[in-house]
C-alpha cells in the first residue's frame, strides 16, 4: 500500500503540521482543513509560487538555518499545550534528500526544547520567579561588567563539567600545563577540590540546584557566575564574590525596558554551556573542555562521573537520541538540545580560537580538536610552547561590577513599589475566600503588562488558568493565588534588601505608591 509521506509523526489533538518536501496543491489544501491552526512547508524552491490556503505558510529548503529556525520558533506559538505533528513527502528523493534531513533534525530538536521548556515554565514557574526576586539586589549591583573581556587574552581556559569522561581526564590534566583560567561548571567542584584544582569561576544558573548538593560547606572558591534564576543559596555562600549574567528572562526583560541593561554575555542552556561560553567572553586564547560529554555514559543513564560525588543520580528518559559520537559512530542521549547547542557553540568559536576537546568518551563537538587522554603529552608539549600562563595581576578589574545605584536605583524602586501596592489594593477589593473572586482578582492584575511582565516566569506558568475559556479547579486557583502573595513578599523583601535611602523607606512603611 503506498502512501504519501514517508514518514508520519502525529501529535495527539495537534492542531498544526509540519510539512517536508514537495507537495501538490490538493495535498496542501488537504492539509490545511486537517489542521486548521496552522501548516509550516519547508518547500523545494521551484514551488515557491504556488497560490497556498491562507494558513500555510511556505519556507524555502534552501534557507540558510538561522531563518529556518526562527520561522520554527514562531510556528510553535500557535499551540501552547500541544506540539505539532511532522509529516515528510514521499517525494524528497526527486528534490534533495540530505537538505530535508538537516531540517527534520533541527524541526525535532525545536520541539523537543520548546516543549521542555514549556513544561519546565510551567511545573517551576513559581520556584523560578521566587529565585528572581531573591537574587534581584544583587542582579542590580553586581552584573558581569564587560572590562572582564580582556582577563583572557593569550590565556588558556579550561571548561570543566561533570561528565563521566572527569573521572579519568581531570587527574591527567592536573600537571605541567600554564596555569590556566578554570571555570567550572557547579556540579564539578568536588572533583576539583579532591583534585586539588581551584576554579577561578563557578557557573550555576539553575533555581533547583543547591550549594550543598554539588559542594563541601567550607569549599567556596573564586568567584560564583550566577543566574537571576540561580538557587539563593550560591548567593549566600560566596558573599561578595559573585557575578550575574543577563538571560532570557522575562523579569530581566522589563527591567531592561527601564533602563537596566543587561549584560554584554548571555546565560545559555545549561551550566556547561555557560561556562563555555564564558571562556569565550574573557577572550582566552584557547579553551581546553572536561567532562563535557553530552551522552549519558553506560547505556545513556549515567550523567555524573564519579569524583563528583553525583553518580548515583541518573537520567531516565523514555527516548534517547543517537548523535554522532567521539569514538563511536553514535551515542544516545536524553540531552538533544543541550548537545546541539553546545555543539554549533564550538563550531561558531572555532573560527577565531582553539577549542580542545580532551574527552575518551562522548559526543562530537563541531569545530573542537578532539585529544584522547593517551595523547597529553603531545597537548602538553604544544601548549606549553603557545599559551603563556593565567596570573590574574589586576586585583581591582575582579571587583568591578555592571551596577545600578543613586537616583537611577531610588526610581526603579518606586516603580516597583508602585506595582507592589497596586497588586495588594487589587486582591482586596472583593471577598477572597470564595474561588470565584480569587481568580477574577489574578485576571485584573496581571490584565496590567507591568505586572505581568515584572512576575514573567510565574505570570507565563498560570496564563493557562486566566484564559477566559478555561475552567480552573478550586485546588488550581488556591494554589496559584497563594503563590502570588508570597511572590509579593518576596519582591518587597527584596526591596529592603537593595539598601535603598532612608527617605525611600520610610515612605515605604507608612504611605502606599499607587
Amino acid at each position: 500500500m503506498t502512501t504519501e509521506w514517508l514518514s508520519e509523526s502525529d501529535s495527539s489533538g495537534a492542531k498544526s503540521v509540519i510539512l517536508l518536501g514537495p507537495l501538490s496543491k490538493d495535498q496542501l489544501v488537504d492539509q490545511s482543513m486537517k489542521f486548521p491552526l496552522g501548516v509550516l512547508w519547508f518547500s523545494p524552491p521551484v514551488q515557491q509560487h504556488i497560490t497556498l490556503p491562507s494558513n500555510v505558510e511556505n519556507i524555502n529548503r534552501s534557507n540558510n538555518t538561522l531563518p529556518l529556525k526562527s520561522a520554527l520558533e514562531t510556528f510553535m506559538l500557535l499551540d501552547y499545550d500541544t506540539p505539532p505533528s511532522v509529516k515528510v513527502s514521499n517525494k524528497i528523493e526527486e528534490d534533495n534528500p540530505t537538505e530535508y534531513t538537516k531540517i527534520l533534525d533541527l524541526v525535532i530538536a525545536e520541539i523537543d526544547s520548546t516543549m521542555r521548556a514549556r513544561r519546565t515554565r510551567s511545573e517551576t514557574g513559581f520556584l523560578r520567579q521566587r529565585q528572581i526576586f531573591t537574587n534581584l539586589a544583587g542582579y542590580l549591583t553586581k552584573r558581569l561588567p564587560n572590562e572582564w573581556n580582556s582577563l583572557g587574552q593569550g590565556k588558556l581556559a579550561v571548561v570543566v563539567g561533570a561528565g563521566p569522561s572527569l573521572d579519568v581526564t581531570l587527574t591527567i590534566l592536573n600537571s605541567n600545563i600554564p596555569n590556566p583560567i578554570i571555570i567550572a561548571a557547579d556540579s564539578s567542584l568536588k572533583a576539583l577540590k579532591h583534585a586539588g584544582m581551584d576554579p577561578d569561576f563557578v557557573v550555576s544558573i539553575d533555581p533547583q540546584k543547591t550549594f550543598d548538593s554539588c559542594s563541601d560547606p567550607d569549599y567556596t572558591p573564586g568567584i560564583a557566575i550566577l543566574s537571576s534564576q540561580s538557587h539563593d543559596s550560591w548567593r549566600k555562600n560566596w558573599g561578595e564574590s559573585c557575578a550575574y549574567l543577563s538571560g532570557r528572562v522575562i523579569t530581566e526583560d522589563w527591567l531592561a525596558e527601564k533602563g537596566i541593561s543587561k549584560t554584554n554575555h548571555l546565560v545559555i542552556n545549561n551550566a556547561g554551556l555557560s561556562a563555555l561560553a564564558f571562556a569565550d567572553f574573557l577572550n582566552t586564547s584557547a579553551i581546553l573542555t572536561i567532562g563535557l560529554d553530552l551522552a549519558g555514559g553506560g547505556d545513556g543513564q549515567d550523567r555524573y562521573a564519579e569524583i563528583t560525588n553525583r553518580s548515583h543520580i541518573q537520567v531516565h528518559a523514555s527516548h534517547y537520541h543517537s548523535i554522532p559520537g567521539n569514538y563511536n559512530e553514535t551515542v544516545p542521549t536524553p540531552f538533544l538540545s543541550d548537545w546541539r547547542e553546545t555543539s554549533d557553540y564550538c563550531k561558531k568559536i572555532s573560527n577565531n580560537k582553539t577549542v580542545i576537546n580532551f574527552n575518551d568518551r562522548g559526543a562530537k563537538l563541531e569545530g573542537a580538536t578532539l585529544v584522547h587522554p593517551k595523547q597529553f603529552q603531545e597537548l602538553k608539549e604544544a601548549l606549553n610552547e603557545s599559551i603563556a600562563p593565567f596570573i590574574p595581576l589586576d586585583k581591582g578589574l575582579l571587583k568591578l561590577r555592571k551596577c545600578l545605584s543613586g537616583f537611577g536605583l531610588n526610581q526603579l524602586l518606586v516603580q516597583l513599589a508602585t506595582l507592589c501596592d497596586k497588586a495588594w489594593s487589587d486582591l482586596c477589593t472583593e471577598d477572597t475566600s470564595e474561588n470565584t473572586s480569587n481568580l477574577n482578582a489574578l485576571r485584573s492584575i496581571f490584565a496590567n503588562r507591568d505586572i505581568a511582565s515584572l512576575f514573567g516566569d510565574f505570570a507565563f506558568s498560570i496564563m493557562p488558568i486566566l484564559s477566559p475559556e478555561k475552567h480552573p479547579s478550586s485546588q488550581e486557583i488556591k494554589k496559584a493565588f497563594s503563590e502570588f502573595q508570597d511572590l509579593l513578599w518576596r519582591l518587597e523583601d527584596s526591596i529592603i534588601e537593595c539598601n535603598p535611602k532612608e527617605e525611600f523607606l520610610l515612605r515605604f512603611f507608612t504611605e502606599k505608591f499607587n
